[in-house]
């Protein structure tokens, strides 16, 4: 007969003290520490080690985790192998299996949405359209919902164009047909004055398609060994401020339009400036492609031959943490035979507050990431009771994968209580920095 889990949050919860918990409760530290030394270890060197410490309500776990590569930054397609080789080598049964991968697909897609919204505290920060472009090239929900990423173009045209142009090149050439300009607000009309003594201009634009971003990409092939650049090596349109940067050519002014050659843009996509091209300033004889010159990739670009382009990964930062808290977890619930259709979370779940300082900056907590997951599985919680962070991105996504029942926090019938287990966190709290679990009969 299987056992029924109870989780207590009160104070947070961690994915290292769900572990450290289930050990509490009974799972074999070594079958545990084991599982997730091994996993670790598909990373980078790591050790762990568990300590009973004694507190006013009985012997809490805590886990002494040191990784070398927890600094490393893996991309999605990478974490998901990664987990697969460990569930594959681990045995695990099934239904800990299905548990561990939906931790980890919601960690990734708390990630991406974190990545899309999140933004660092820097005080108000306004930028001011001063018109908008019109082009060929009309967005489409479709286009939107397949976002890609592109390292040497401003936006997608390349899935679903208009009847007119069905075959829009990612950075139009001279000769593309349609008509391109750049319709300037009234009140900034009169900035335009003299602006077609020049040449050529440069378009920035606020690329609001974006879906959010990932701070390494992939190359639009996979050919060699190059798979990952890092963001700002790339002309990816998804990135934390997107803003596009376009050169072309000035055909004229007509009240307060401004005619251009080709924009690679969507029509309606907000223009936040326009700056004049200097010959003598701006020498375009100077650079290199970089490492975009060791492909071929650019010729079709200039050839306007039609192509496909790799997708944008989620990145998980922390990967080698993540990956043996998840399988410590689903290991810890394997070895305590736990019925996962009767996991019952008491509520609410305790948040914390204050700011984190993290590999993403300084954020308020609970992490943009946690918030995430809070909202889409409509997690019971609250702020408090204490000003640090105590609900973290693994925890949440532990919690959030065990598809609990919710219950009101209320004492547990004793009698049916077959083992308490507490694990506790690395924070010196009142109340006591601890996750609460309880095995029922």
């Amino acid at each position: 007969m299987k056992n029924t889990l109870i989780i207590d949050p009160a104070m947070g919860m961690a994915g290292d003290m769900f572990s450290a918990a289930l050990i509490g409760l009974g799972a074999p530290a070594d079958a545990i520490l084991g599982v997730m030394t091994r996993t670790a270890r598909l990373l980078g060197e790591a050790e762990i080690h568990v300590e009973c410490i004694p507190t006013p309500e009985g012997d809490g776990y805590r886990l002494k985790v040191h990784l070398a590569a927890n600094d490393h930054v893996l991309p999605e397609s990478r974490a998901r192998k990664l987990l697969e080789q460990a569930i594959e080598a681990e045995g695990l049964a099934k239904p800990y299996a299905e548990f561990a991968r939906r931790a980890l697909a919601i960690l990734i897609d708390a990630e991406r949405e974190a990545h899309s919204s999140g933004r660092l505290d820097f005080g108000a920060m306004y930028v001011q359209a001063i018109g908008v472009a019109h082009t060929p090239y009309h967005h489409t929900h479709e286009e939107h919902d397949h976002a890609h990423s592109h390292p040497h173009a401003h936006l997608h045209t390349h899935h679903h164009h208009d009847h007119h142009h069905p075959d829009a090149p990612y950075q139009p050439g001279v000769d593309t047909e349609g008509e391109f300009f750049i319709e300037v607000f009234p009140e900034f009309a009169t900035g335009l004055a003299e602006i077609d003594t020049f040449s050529h201009v440069f378009v920035l634009s606020w690329m609001h398609h974006s879906t959010g971003y990932a701070l390494q990409v992939t190359p639009p092939w996979q050919q060699g060994e190059k798979k990952w650049v890092g963001l700002f090596a790339s002309r990816s349109p998804n990135r934390p401020n997107p803003i596009g940067l376009t050169l072309t050519e000035v055909r004229g002014v007509e009240g307060n339009r401004l005619m251009t050659g080709p924009l690679d843009l969507f029509d309606g996509t907000p223009i936040i400036d326009i700056k004049p091209h200097v010959r003598s300033l701006d020498q375009t004889g100077v650079g290199d492609d970089g490492w975009l010159a060791e492909t071929n990739h650019l010729e079709l670009h200039r050839r306007g031959i039609p192509h496909s382009h790799a997708g944008e990964e989620a990145m998980l930062h922390e990967a080698q943490d993540i990956l043996l808290d998840v399988m410590g977890a689903a290991t810890g619930l394997q070895q305590l035979g736990i019925d996962m259709s009767t996991v019952t979370c008491l509520i609410p779940v305790a948040v914390g507050g204050g700011v984190i300082n993290f590999s993403h900056g300084i954020l308020p907590a609970p992490a943009p990431a946690t918030i995430a997951i809070l909202k889409h599985h409509r997690i019971p919680h609250v702020a408090g009771p204490v000003d640090v962070e105590l609900l973290t991105p693994t925890g949440a996504a532990i919690l959030a994968a065990l598809h609990p029942l919710w219950r009101c926090r209320e004492p547990l019938p004793e009698a049916r209580v077959l083992a308490r287990g507490m694990g506790l966190g690395t924070k010196n709290l009142r109340p006591l920095n601890a996750l609460r679990l309880a095995l029922m009969s």
